[in-house]
């Protein structure tokens, strides 16, 4: 599918819109609480180190010595972003079960992973990852499909940038 997608916010909080089909949308969180143990899996991955090593390797942080106000060169820390997915919707009934939806998290997790670009790597999650709860059967085939094309644990996905 080459669908035509329109995003909208920005990297605190965006949506991306399939015309006349349904949307995506959700925003930046701190952790995924309720999926910690998926984040510890995906930290082990070599997805996640090469990625860490990489951003180490080619990032540096200003830092200063206070007792000799020196200021010099640190490697920077890799802190990659955490974005769920908090609501996504077909429409149509009819529309779905077709891949849309599919269709729908790849172009949030593209924009995700766009915004995410200067920190080096990104964690997306299902909404259930921050609350607990609030994930329908629906959206969880979609994250079970996703699972098999990206590096993932559970509900989570992680890309090194």
């Amino acid at each position: 599918m080459t669908e035509s997608f329109v995003h909208s916010g920005g990297p605190n909080y965006f949506r991306v819109d399939l015309h006349n089909i349904g949307y995506a949308q959700g925003g930046e969180q701190l952790r995924f609480k309720e999926c910690q143990s998926d984040v510890d899996a995906l930290m082990k991955t070599p997805e996640f180190i090469e990625a860490k090593e990489k951003y180490e390797a080619n990032n540096t942080t200003k830092e200063i010595n206070w007792d000799t106000n020196e200021v010099y060169d640190a490697p920077a820390k890799f802190r990659p972003r955490f974005y769920e997915v908090n609501n996504a919707w077909i429409t149509d009934e009819t529309n779905r079960g077709k891949g849309h939806g599919k269709e729908i998290y790849r172009a949030f997790i593209e924009q995700a992973a766009k915004y995410a670009k200067n920190y080096g790597g990104v964690f997306i999650g299902a909404h259930h990852c921050t609350l607990g709860s609030g994930t329908s059967k629906a959206a969880r085939r979609v994250w079970k499909s996703l699972s098999k094309e990206y590096t993932s644990s559970g509900d989570v996905i992680f890309i090194g940038l």
